[in-house]
């Protein structure tokens, strides 16, 4: 089971672009806004964690195109489109996520699809349908505006916390599931997402609670 979405490039692709049949974003290139196209592929490629097993073939590979104002614009193979913009106090108009809130949409997005896969290996079987999020993450502004540019950052311009609820909801008619069951759901999710690996070592705080 890969939980990990992999792409390659498209060319070609301006700020003004066309969006994927099931997609309801306008296009529009407008100062510090952006428009993504997306789609997934697994490929190989050269680890880059200091471990060389010789067994490249689970390697996942990640390669964007972007293009932007203000924003960026990231294409993959599938033609899905992803668009972010910017607060209108920051230039942008506001019609889209920012790319922070795209982030831990990320987050959300990789447990979901790591704990539908868990649930399923779990013995015995968890019956999941699903869960709902309640997330809030937080970062230092000061980290990303202060100035002189020159200057060392009073703070880390990385988010600082996601804070939360994770609700399981079970396929309905199955049996209710213990606290323990649920932590055992929660702990291997945490283990095994890579959103939320990605963001523990890069210094933010998960507090997750799974009820």
């Amino acid at each position: 089971m890969s939980f990990a979405w992999a792409t390659r490039l498209a060319r070609g692709l301006t700020p003004t672009c066309r969006t994927h049949r099931s997609s309801v974003l306008v296009k529009h290139t407008h100062r510090g806004s952006s428009c993504v196209r997306c789609a997934s592929r697994d490929a190989g490629g050269p680890r880059d964690d200091g471990n060389d097993d010789g067994d490249e073939k689970h390697i996942k590979r990640y390669e964007l195109n972007a293009t932007g104002v203000g924003g960026t614009t990231t294409t993959t193979t599938r033609g899905h489109v992803v668009r972010t913009d910017l607060p209108k106090k920051m230039g942008g108009k506001d019609e889209h996520p920012q790319p922070v809130e795209l982030l831990v949409s990320a987050l959300i997005g990789c447990e979901q699809a790591t704990a539908a896969f868990v649930a399923r290996q779990m013995k015995p079987r968890m019956a999941l349908k699903g869960l709902t999020f309640e997330y809030v993450a937080t970062r230092d502004e000061r980290g990303a505006t202060s100035l002189p540019l020159d200057a060392p950052t009073p703070v880390p311009a990385r988010l600082l916390s996601v804070t939360g609820t994770a609700t399981v909801h079970l396929v309905e008619g199955s049996q209710p599931e213990s606290a323990e069951r649920i932590d055992e759901l929660r702990r291997a999710t945490e283990a095994r997402c890579p959103v939320a690996n990605t963001l523990t070592a890069g210094g933010v705080r998960l507090d997750i609670s799974w009820r």
